[in-house]
C-alpha cells in the first residue's frame, strides 16, 4: 500500500486490533473506521485485526464507508451463536456463560483464538504500534501477552469506555467485576500509553499506570452539507440510537413529553417525537405508561449511519439521552452521537449529568439546553421552550460550522497521530 509523498518503508506500520469491524455497524466502529482511514495522511500504515461472524446481536451498516486497509479476521467461535436471534441450545448458552462469568467478558475466548494470528502479523509484517481498542476490555490482555513477547513493539490502550469501573446492585454482574477489574488494570499498566476519548476518564482510572492522553470521537460525514433543514407542518424530536441495557433509558424523556403534552395542547398535536435505531419493544412497554401519547411517537427503525445523519440534519431538535449518575462514571462519558449532533447544525435537548463533560460541551459550545436526565420538569420546560421558539421561527442552529472542524474525525485522528509520534520517536 502506498500513499502520496511516502514510500511504503517510511510508514510506520500499526496493528490496529478491535473486535468490531463492519459489516458491524453503530457506534462501536466509527472511532475504529477513522483511525484506518486518516492515520495513512500521518505516516502509518494501518492494518486491522477483527473478529468475523454474522454480528447478528448488532445492526449492520452495509452502507459504511470501509478504507482500503488490510483486514484479518478470527473466527467468533460460540459467541455467534450465543447472540445469534436463532435458537441456540441451552447447552451453549450455559457454558458460554460459565465461562465469561470467571473471564473478563464474554469476548475473552475470542482473545486466546486471536493472539496466534495477532502474533504472526507483527513478525511478517514487522508492526511498530500495536494499538487495542475496548471494550470488550478482555482484548487488553493482548497487550500484556504483547509486552513479554515483543518488548520493542509499542502498545496503545485506546479506551472507548470505563465502564468496567461501575458499582452494580446486580449479584452475578459484581462477582464478575472484582474477578475482571484488577485483570484489567493489570493489563492497563502493560500499556506503553492509555488513549481515552475522555478527560474524565483519567480520574475515573486513578491516574494510576502509564501515561494518559484525551483524543476525543467525532463525526465523519458531509450529510450535514449536502441536507438542508426545513422547517415542516410538525414540530420534530429526534433521538437517534438504541438504548443499551446499562442503564440508558427513555423514561424521563417521555414523562417529561407527557407532561408538556398535557400542559400545551397545541404542543401536543404539533409535536412528534422519533426514536431511530430502536427495537419497538425498548419503547413501547414505557410509552404505554404515559397516556395518549402512541400518536406522537414515530419508529423509523434502524437506519444506516447516512440515513441518521439526514434525519438528525433535517428535524428540529436532537435529542440526547445518557441516564448513568455520576456515581457510576456517567459524568465522564462523552456520548459519540454528541459530535453526530454538532455536525447536523440543529439544537440539542441533553439530558445527561449536568455536572459532567457532555454538558459543558453542550453549554460552552451553546448548542441547545440541558436537563438533568431525571429532572422531568425541567425537561418539560425545555421542551415547552423549543416548542415555542420553533412556533415564532425564532429556533436557533447548533454550533457554528467553523467551531465544529474541530471534532471533525480527521482533525481528531490528526492529533492522535501526533501521540503516536511520539510514542515511536
Amino acid at each position: 500500500m502506498f500513499y502520496i509523498g511516502l514510500k511504503s518503508s517510511e510508514l510506520k506500520r500499526i496493528l490496529i486490533i478491535s473486535y468490531y469491524w463492519p459489516p458491524a455497524g453503530g457506534v462501536v466502529v466509527r472511532r475504529v473506521l477513522a483511525l484506518a482511514k486518516y492515520l495513512p495522511e500521518h505516516g502509518f500504515e494501518p492494518i486491522v485485526l477483527s473478529a468475523s461472524g454474522e454480528y447478528p446481536w448488532l445492526y449492520l451498516d452495509k452502507t459504511a464507508e470501509i478504507p482500503g486497509v488490510e483486514v484479518y479476521r478470527v473466527d467468533a467461535g460460540d459467541l455467534n451463536r450465543l447472540f445469534s436471534p436463532n435458537k441456540t441450545p441451552l447447552g451453549v448458552r450455559l457454558k458460554t456463560a460459565f465461562r465469561a462469568l470467571f473471564r473478563t467478558d464474554y469476548m475473552a475466548d475470542w482473545v486466546d483464538r486471536a493472539l496466534p494470528v495477532a502474533e504472526r502479523i507483527i513478525r511478517e509484517r514487522e508492526i511498530d504500534i500495536v494499538l487495542v481498542t475496548s471494550p470488550p476490555f478482555s482484548l487488553l490482555r493482548i497487550i500484556a501477552e504483547f509486552k513479554r513477547s515483543f518488548p520493542n513493539v509499542k502498545t496503545v490502550a485506546d479506551l472507548r469506555d470505563v465502564f468496567y469501573n461501575l458499582r452494580t446492585d446486580n449479584i452475578i454482574q459484581s462477582a464478575r467485576r472484582s474477578i475482571a477489574l484488577p485483570k484489567i488494570e493489570r493489563y492497563l499498566r502493560s500499556a506503553d500509553i492509555i488513549v481515552g476519548v475522555s478527560a474524565g476518564f483519567e480520574k475515573e482510572l486513578g491516574g494510576f499506570g502509564p501515561p494518559f492522553y484525551t483524543v476525543t470521537n467525532g463525526f465523519d460525514c458531509d450529510i450535514a452539507s449536502e441536507t438542508e433543514y426545513k422547517k415542516g407542518e410538525y414540530f420534530q424530536i429526534v433521538h437517534a440510537g438504541s438504548f443499551p441495557s446499562r442503564g440508558r433509558t427513555p423514561e424521563f424523556i417521555l414523562k417529561g413529553f407527557w407532561g408538556a403534552c398535557r400542559e400545551n395542547s397545541d404542543f401536543g398535536e404539533k409535536t412528534r417525537l422519533i426514536f431511530a435505531g430502536v427495537k419497538p419493544d425498548e419503547i413501547l412497554d414505557i410509552v404505554g405508561r404515559f397516556p395518549n401519547i402512541y400518536c406522537n411517537i414515530e419508529l423509523p427503525g434502524m437506519l444506516s449511519y447516512n440515513e441518521s445523519m439526514r434525519l438528525q440534519k433535517t428535524c428540529d431538535v436532537n435529542l440526547l439521552v445518557e441516564t448513568i449518575p455520576a456515581s457510576r462514571g456517567g459524568d465522564t462519558v462523552i456520548p459519540l452521537k454528541l459530535f453526530e449532533q454538532i455536525a447536523s447544525g440543529r439544537p440539542v435537548l441533553a439530558t445527561v449529568p449536568t455536572d459532567g463533560v457532555a454538558a459543558n460541551m453542550v453549554r460552552e459550545m451553546e448548542l441547545g439546553l440541558v436537563c438533568h436526565y431525571d429532572d422531568t420538569c425541567c425537561i418539560k420546560t425545555a421542551l415547552l421552550t423549543l416548542f415555542d421558539e420553533w412556533v415564532s421561527d425564532k429556533l436557533r442552529r447548533g454550533v457554528d460550522s467553523a467551531m465544529a472542524e474541530k471534532y471533525r474525525f480527521g482533525n481528531c485522528i490528526a492529533r492522535y497521530a501526533g501521540v503516536l509520534k511520539e510514542l515511536v520517536s
